[in-house]
């Protein structure tokens, strides 16, 4: 009997003796192997914030010396709030020896949620129209162009409060205000 019956002897574990089915060591396989793809994920987050952090430090180097500017008074307030009533479209044509035609759709602000601006609007709308469209008659066309615009709009203001009695439009915007020469 020679080294043969020794190694027939030994069990192919090399002579240690382990049951199938207990854990080896302190810490189970699957929570390795789960910590293991948690520590790649952190290490890749990592390794990508890295990179955009120093590609926007790159990106934004010759732009240190820029500032905000400081924005005007005329703009930091927000404009009030109106309720808004249309006027239907106008057509008329100017007074000029070649009369030019002016089509305009306005709406008419005034303070917000007042009925009875509302309800007065409603009863006086033929008349405002009516003076909407005189006005425009009354201009050339070298006085309505969008130059002339805001002036024009505070005209036909001054003329609409000049109807109304129980409250004032504060506005006028032209939703549409074109000049058409023949």
């Amino acid at each position: 009997m020679g080294d043969e019956d020794i190694y027939a002897e030994e069990d192919v574990t090399g002579g240690q003796d382990l049951e199938v089915g207990k854990k080896r060591g302190f810490i189970p396989a699957f929570v390795l192997k789960s910590l293991k793809w948690v520590a790649l994920g952190l290490a890749a987050i990592i390794f990508i914030v890295t990179v955009v952090y120093f590609t926007m430090k790159i990106i934004n180097r010759g732009s240190a010396g820029q500032t905000v500017q400081p924005v005007s008074e005329a703009y930091a307030d927000t404009p009030p709030q109106y309720s808004w009533y249309q006027i239907d479209e106008i057509r008329t044509r100017t007074s000029d020896r070649n009369p030019a035609t002016v089509i305009l759709i306005a709406k008419l602000g005034y303070e917000k949620d007042s009925k009875d601006m509302q309800t007065e609007l409603i009863a006086q709308t033929e008349l405002i129209y009516d003076r909407m469209r005189q006005h425009l008659a009354a201009k050339t066309m070298a006085e309505l162009t969008p130059q002339n615009e805001d002036q024009l709009k505070e005209e036909l203001r001054r003329k609409i409060n000049g109807l109304l009695r129980r409250a004032k439009v504060e506005e006028i915007v032209f939703l549409e205000f074109n000049v058409f020469e023949f």
